[in-house]
């Protein structure tokens, strides 16, 4: 045991002195001057492509993409140059007094110093030492000249950087930290290209790609992805897509013969190296705009970020050249307002009059912009019942001047003058209603508000004494002391009712007025073909009379949700943007439910009533949504069966621990009608689920 333990403690001892004597701290080293790190901080890239840059510094990487003047040509946006200065800087783990530190270069075990410095004086932990070269130097060690020319190089060398400690002339491994550099360059003359897949090899990245067009983007249909970067020791890192408008560059082919890198920024689209999946196909950028023609002109980038095999023969054309396209959903163009509905135009000057002071004096402010907010979102079914009928824009009308007489002073006086101006006429009309009306009326008006309110005192002279056993039913007493209770239990008056159906589409169409294809004409089913329809429905009823039956109101709502696709506005193909699309019918009614006592096994009802109908859709990348609304009937008969029959005492259970007087299984069939300006909503369904009376 003895022994044991003293080789357990000789054992910690050699790990904490061995540790003691590692010269760099690992977790302190900070590395400047490259392309990109690997995620393990263990490994540089670096790489050089297209047209040496002139005017660089020695602090910042090249784009050699923006500087490409010629035809296309393999360039890197974050190029290393002669001039770029390599730093390493790090820390040491324990005091160091006049000893040498180094950066060197290795190939194998053949090695070339970067730096020395041959006195280096630091504390532990605390001084910062900094080894530095410049990328000249290096690509003097990788077969390259000083001025990083050359031919194409692909190099995987060893960088150590550390303090000889010890003084014994060389800085050993336990003295230095270790970085694998991976460098690239392409020699400006070397092919950039490769051609349409018809002849790819292994190797050779990303080819047989094609585009179709979305709302300002365009979407990767297809790709094919030949593997890594074959004679590198690198890997593919992402697709490089260049958006090329055509206009005054003539045809297709003209625009990819012609290609170069600076037309444009590139879009990177990372995708999974291993099989070449992309998880995000959509190719966007400010510069891309609808109605204009593109060729999404696309090559590879390695983990150095040099950007080659670009594909831009003449059998690209026919799959890169698009023209992004509005995008729309069955609700566009559907949303109808107040202001609108009721001066019959969004041109009438009363509704420009509103639109001006929104945009000067409420989208200006927080409170104003939230206004508007709800106002747009609340406003639409409102809308479209003002604009069905003559005596509601009437009114509408009536009610809106006194708005827009406030509008118009503000807009024209600013608005602190505006407002006091409508306060003092506000003002002014009340003083003239009062002067104007009698005492008399006054009076009358009153007395017919508040009598009703008013209650006559009852005085009785009989004495009413509480007994405990009232609250469970006991209603009389015999001479002899019998208790006699009535056992009837009321029939509870609230009720919740959640509901699973199979519901119908809303009869919407949308017109679409394309280049090629002229007014083009979709339905629900059409950009909603493959939701379920599936339509959730909770219902609140309150019975107020219970004496023959259950009769009251209901309240109620339900919700559909879809989703489906959008369509292109020039060519009329359903697009690639996703929209999401609600249906939701709040319903306000009378129900009655033929009950008469309470733990009733069956009990059928009918209900029926108006129904608002709002209708919203979204797309995905687009913040604000559409919406329509609109007003209906709806009418709706089921059944009630009580799970009591199953088990009585259950039924018991749930009142007296729950307050739950039934739990019923609910059947139900519902039709519900609503007719829009913009659409119509016919909906028969059968559903199922549970209600609960409490």
């Amino acid at each position: 045991m003895k022994i044991h333990l003293l080789i357990l403690i000789s054992s910690v001892f050699f790990f904490l002195t061995a540790q003691a004597d590692i010269a760099v701290k690992a977790d302190s080293v900070v590395i400047l001057g490259y392309s990109d790190l690997s995620a393990d901080r263990s490994t540089v890239f670096a790489g050089i492509a297209g047209d040496p840059v002139s005017g660089t510094t020695a602090t910042s990487t090249a784009d050699t993409c923006q500087s490409a003047t010629s035809s296309t040509k393999a360039c890197n946006q974050t190029s290393v140059h002669p001039t770029l200065q390599f730093k390493i800087s790090f820390q040491t783990t324990k005091d160091i007094t006049n000893a040498p530190m180094l950066m060197n270069i290795c190939e194998g075990a053949t090695c070339t110093q970067l730096f020395s410095n041959t006195s280096v004086t630091a504390t532990a932990n605390s001084t910062v030492l900094t080894a530095t070269t410049d990328w000249g130097t290096i690509c003097g060690t990788l077969g390259l000249s000083t001025s990083c020319v050359g031919t194409s190089v692909a190099a995987s060398r060893t960088i150590r950087v550390g303090v000889d400690e010890d003084a014994s002339g060389t800085v050993d491994d336990d003295e230095l930290k270790a970085y694998t550099l991976k460098f690239h360059y392409i020699a400006p003359a070397s092919s950039a290209t490769q051609p349409y897949c018809s002849s790819i090899a292994a190797g050779a990245g990303m080819c047989n790609i094609s585009f179709i067009p979305g709302d300002q983007k365009g979407f990767i249909d297809t790709a094919i992805y030949a593997g890594n970067d074959l004679g590198t020791t690198l890997s593919w890192d992402a697709i490089a897509v260049f958006p090329v408008e055509s206009a005054g560059l003539g045809s297709d082919v003209s625009v990819l013969s012609g290609f170069r890198t600076s037309q444009a920024d590139p879009v990177f689209k990372s995708f999974d190296p291993t099989n070449g999946t992309i998880p995000d196909s959509s190719v966007s950028s400010g510069a891309i705009e609808n109605g204009r023609r593109y060729c999404f002109i696309y090559g590879t980038r390695n983990q150095a970020k040099n950007i080659y095999n670009f594909v831009t023969d003449a059998a690209t054309a026919t799959t890169a050249c698009i023209e992004p396209s509005d995008v729309v959903g069955l609700l566009e163009g559907k949303a109808c307002f107040i202001s609108t509905a009721a001066f019959g135009s969004d041109m009438a000057p009363e509704v420009q009059m509103f639109r001006e002071f929104r945009n000067h004096y409420l989208l200006t402010n927080l409170p104003g912009r939230f206004f508007v907010k709800t106002y747009y979102q609340l406003s639409p079914p409102l809308a479209h019942l003002i604009a069905q009928h003559d005596w509601l824009r009437s009114l509408t009308r009536f009610t809106l001047y006194p708005f827009l007489l406030y509008a118009y002073l503000t807009v024209s006086l600013g608005f602190v003058f505006g407002t006091l101006a409508m306060i003092l006429l506000a003002a002014a009309v009340i003083l003239a209603v009062t002067k104007l009306k009698s005492r008399q009326a006054l009076i009358m008006i009153f007395l017919i508000c508040c009598v009703p309110t008013l209650k006559a005192e009852v005085q009785n002279n009989e004495t009413t004494i509480s007994h405990e056993g009232a609250k469970e039913g006991l209603v009389k007493i015999t001479k002899d002391g019998t208790y006699i209770y009535d056992l009837k239990r009321p029939l509870k008056k609230e009720s919740s009712k959640v509901t699973f159906g199979q519901a119908n589409y809303p009869g919407i169409t949308l017109e679409v007025k394309t280049k090629t294809k002229g007014t083009q004409t979709y339905d629900f089913d059409q950009l909603y073909a493959t939701s379920p329809g599936l339509i959730l429905s909770y219902d609140y009823e309150n019975y107020l009379w219970t004496d023959m039956g259950k009769l009251g109101y209901q309240l109620g709502a339900s919700l559909m949700y879809a989703t489906g696709n959008g369509v292109l506005v020039s060519t009329g193909a359903i697009s690639e943007e996703k929209f999401t699309f609600l249906t939701i019918p709040i319903n306000v009614g009378a129900v009655y439910r033929f009950e008469y006592k309470d733990k009733q096994s069956i009990a059928p009802y009918v209900s029926g009533g108006g129904t608002l109908l709002a209708l919203l859709e979204k797309r995905e990348d687009v913040s604000t949504p559409q919406s329509s609304g609109g007003f209906g009937f709806y009418g709706a008969a089921g059944v009630l069966i009580n799970t009591a029959l199953i088990d009585p005492d259950a039924g018991y259970d749930l009142e007296s621990e729950y307050g739950i007087s039934n739990l019923w299984v609910a059947l139900e069939f519902k039709a519900t009608e609503v007719t829009g300006t913009a659409f119509t909503y016919s909906n028969r369904y059968v559903s199922a689920g549970l209600s609960f009376d409490f």
